[in-house]
Order: structure tokens, then sequence, then C-alpha cells
């Protein structure tokens, strides 16, 4: 029980996270959160081994996430959390310099299919591509374009 209480802690907050991302309304998505660990719980009951635990919280909550936001009809996108990887400015001019980029690299995060979105978004939660094609239910190989693909985008809109 110890054990899935630490697994809890460490994964409620970016399992939460990713279903806001998916569009799930925020009461839902708490609620869907909690499935998750409910189903991880009965899971771990079974004996049922779960070999990486992280991917499988995601590609639980992934395939709830869709579900629910299927019923819903009425589909609202969450905008993801991007500032958290933007540095703080120096000074006025670098300031401004920062937020055409920041505009820019946004624009360019807009322009991106829902598929390398998502896989850009399980990359920042610190997944490795063959855990995102299992939460994705894509091929390794795929994840790896769908990546390369937005990168470039977002370099170019960076630097451009």
């Amino acid at each position: 029980m110890e054990e899935l209480e630490q697994i809890y802690a460490e994964t409620r907050g970016p399992v939460c996270a990713y279903l806001l991302y998916l569009g799930v309304p925020r009461a839902q998505a708490q609620e869907v959160t909690q499935e998750v660990y409910l189903r991880l719980h009965q899971t771990m009951r079974k004996g049922t081994a779960i070999d990486n635990m992280r991917a499988w919280l995601f590609r639980v909550a992934h395939n709830l996430g869709l579900k629910v936001r299927s019923r819903e009809r009425a589909l609202r996108a969450v905008s993801p959390d991007w500032e958290r990887f933007e540095n703080p400015a120096t000074s006025q001019e670098s300031a401004l310099i920062d937020r055409e980029r920041n505009r820019r690299v946004s624009e360019a995060l807009e322009s991106l299919s829902p598929q390398q979105r998502n896989c850009l978004y399980l990359r920042s939660e610190g997944l490795r591509y063959r855990e995102i094609a299992e939460v994705m239910g894509i091929s390794s190989s795929t994840v790896n374009e769908f990546l390369r693909r937005a990168m470039s985008r977002l370099a170019e809109a960076a630097h451009g």
C-alpha cells in the first residue's frame, strides 16, 4: 500500500495535467485521475506485473481521457502550460526579444498537429519515445517523426 501511495504522490499532478491537456474539463479530470489510480490498485491486487509504471499510468489516463472527451461532445481544449519552459528576462530589450520569440513559438505550437503536440507534451513529462508510443498506440518511429517535425518547426520559429 505504501508503494501505491508513493506512486500516487509522485505522478498524480502530471497525470491530471495530461488529462486537462487532452481537453477533459477540470472537475472530470480529477475524477478520471482517481479512476486511473483505482485501476492501478485493482491491477496490483491481481498481481499483474507492470513493467513501466509511468507509461502505464499515462496510457490508462490517455484512454480514459479520450473516452470522457468523446462522451462530452463539447470539447474545450485547455492550453498546456508551455511557459514553464521559459527563462526570465534580464533587461527590457531582452524582454522584448523574448516576448517576440515566445509569440512566434506559441504560434508554431498552435500550428502543430494534435499528435505532434501530444508527443511533445508527453516528452516534456519525461516519457521516452517507446513510452510515448505505448501511450498513444503508435510506433516509436512515428513518435520520432512527429517529434522531429515539431522540433524543427519550433526551432525555426524560435530562431526566425
